[in-house]
C-alpha cells in the first residue's frame, strides 16, 4: 500500500527526511525550505501530514515547531519518533581535514558537534539545513569551508567525509512530533505504539503558587512529567506559557474526572496538542 506524503523541513539528506524514511519507508517525504511553510501546507489541507523535529537530547528544544503548533489550533500530534544523530565533517573531493577554516551547518547541527569544531579554531556559520549547506558547498566551493551533516549526504551530493562521528555525545538523538489535522491512521502500520504522552500548554495568573497548583494535580494522580518548559506569552511583557508533556492517555475517563477540572480551574487558559503514542519501527 502507498503511504501518503510527509512534509519535513529541508532538503534531500536532511535528518528530517532519514527520520520519515527510517520509520515509514515506502511513504513520500516532501521537503520544504522553513517550519513555517510546512504548518503553511499543513493548515491548507489538514489530510496532510508532516513530522517536525521537537526536540534534541543535548541541543534542546526546537521552539520554533512549538510555538508555531501554538498557533495553528487545527493541528494536533499524532505520534512521536525518535532518530538518532550521527554527524559528519563533509568537504569537497580532495580537501584534507588541515584545510577546513570553517564550518557550515544548521543551528542544531553546529551546537550538537561544538565540542569537536571550537577545539580546532574553527569558525562557524549557520545555515538553514544540514543538507542544504553540503548542496551550497558543492555549489559555491568555498575555499576552506567544510559542512556538518549525516555522513549518508556525502553521497547525495558527492563530498568526501573528512571525519566521521563528530557530534559530541555517542548517544545524541532528536525527537520528531508527527504533526496533522486528521489521524493519519495509515501512518501507523508496520510499527509498533509505546509509551502513551500527552502535551499541553497553558497560561497561569502571575501570582505566588499559580504554577503549583496548575501542576498539583498530575502529582496527586501519579502522573509523570516528562517535560516542563516555559515559553514567552504573547502580548504579555515578560510572562510566560508553559509547556508540559506527561505521560499517560489523559482522555481515559478517571483522569478526565480526576486532572483536568483541577488543572482547568487553575489556568487561565491551555490547550492539549496532542494525545499520542510514541512509536517505533518493528525489527
Amino acid at each position: 500500500m502507498t503511504l501518503p506524503k510527509v512534509y519535513f523541513q529541508g532538503e534531500p539528506g536532511a535528518f528530517s527526511e532519514a527520520a520519515v524514511l527510517n520509520h515509514w519507508p515506502a511513504a513520500e517525504p516532501v521537503g520544504l525550505p522553513t517550519f513555517a511553510s510546512v504548518f503553511q501546507q499543513l493548515a491548507e489541507d489538514v489530510e496532510q501530514v508532516g513530522l517536525l523535529p521537537i526536540e534534541n537530547a543535548y541541543a534542546g528544544t526546537v521552539v520554533d515547531v512549538l510555538d508555531l503548533l501554538i498557533q495553528h489550533p487545527e493541528l494536533s500530534i499524532w505520534a512521536e519518533v525518535v532518530q538518532p544523530v550521527a554527524l559528519a565533517l563533509l568537504g569537497l573531493p580532495g580537501m584534507r581535514l588541515q584545510d577546513v577554516r570553517r564550518v557550515r551547518s544548521h543551528p542544531q547541527a553546529l551546537m550538537q558537534s561544538r565540542g569537536y569544531w571550537q577545539a580546532r579554531g574553527w569558525q562557524m556559520e549557520v545555515a538553514s539545513d544540514t543538507a542544504g549547506s553540503a548542496r551550497e558547498l558543492v555549489q559555491h566551493r568555498w575555499p576552506g569551508v567544510a559542512a556538518i551533516a549525516g555522513p549518508h549526504v556525502a553521497a547525495e551530493y558527492g563530498l568526501a567525509i573528512l571525519e566521521n562521528g563528530i557530534q559530541d555525545h555517542a548517544d545524541n538523538r532528536t525527537r520528531f512530533w508527527m504533526i496533522s489535522g486528521r489521524r493519519p491512521t495509515r501512518l501507523t502500520i508496520g510499527l509498533t505504539a509505546g509509551l502513551a504522552k500527552t502535551s499541553l500548554v497553558f497560561d497561569t495568573t502571575n501570582t505566588p503558587g499559580s504554577l503549583v497548583r496548575a501542576l498539583r494535580p498530575f502529582s496527586d494522580a501519579q502522573i509523570n512529567l516528562t517535560k516542563i518548559e516555559s515559553r514567552p506569552r504573547p502580548h504579555h511583557p515578560f510572562g510566560f506559557r508553559f509547556w508540559i508533556d506527561c505521560e499517560g492517555d489523559l482522555d481515559s475517563p478517571e483522569l478526565i474526572s480526576q486532572v483536568i477540572p483541577q488543572f482547568r480551574a487553575s489556568t487561565e487558559w491551555y490547550r492539549i496538542l496532542g494525545r499520542y503514542p510514541l512509536l517505533e519501527r518493528r525489527l
